[in-house]
C-alpha cells in the first residue's frame, strides 16, 4: 500500500509540474511573468512562439 501511495503522489507531483499555468488570457502577461518568473520560464519552454516569450531578457 505504501508503494502505491508513493507512486500516486509521484504521478500527481510530476503532472502538476509539467503543466505550468500560463499568463491570464485577459490580463497583463508582462505583469504575470514578473510576479511568477519560474512559472513564466516553464510555460515559455512549452510555448516558445507566444508573444511574451519573445521578449528579450534584461541583463
Amino acid at each position: 500500500m505504501k508503494q502505491f501511495l508513493a507512486f500516486a503522489i509521484g504521478i500527481l507531483l510530476g503532472t502538476s509540474l509539467s503543466f505550468a499555468q500560463g499568463p491570464p488570457a485577459d490580463g497583463d502577461a508582462d505583469a504575470w511573468c514578473e510576479a511568477n518568473q519560474n512559472d513564466c520560464v516553464t510555460w515559455c519552454e512549452s510555448n516558445p512562439d507566444a508573444e511574451i516569450c519573445q521578449e528579450p531578457e534584461c541583463d
